[in-house]
């Protein structure tokens, strides 16, 4: 799909991200909503030696 932004247009790039049904049901507005999650959370980077505002972070 081609996008517009002030005049430049791109492609839109979208990856598929594999979900599971989890069993959670709602409602909003009338309509029907089943909750899904994902089934592969990445990992967030150890960052180790950080400091924010003077403030080691570990």
């Amino acid at each position: 799909m081609e996008l517009h932004y002030r005049g430049a247009a791109y492609e839109a790039s979208a990856d598929a991200i594999e979900t599971t049904d989890n069993g959670l049901t709602g409602q909003y507005r009338g309509a029907a909503l089943r909750f899904r999650r994902p089934k592969w959370i990445a990992e967030q980077p150890h960052r180790s030696g950080m400091k924010y505002r003077g403030v080691a972070i570990h």
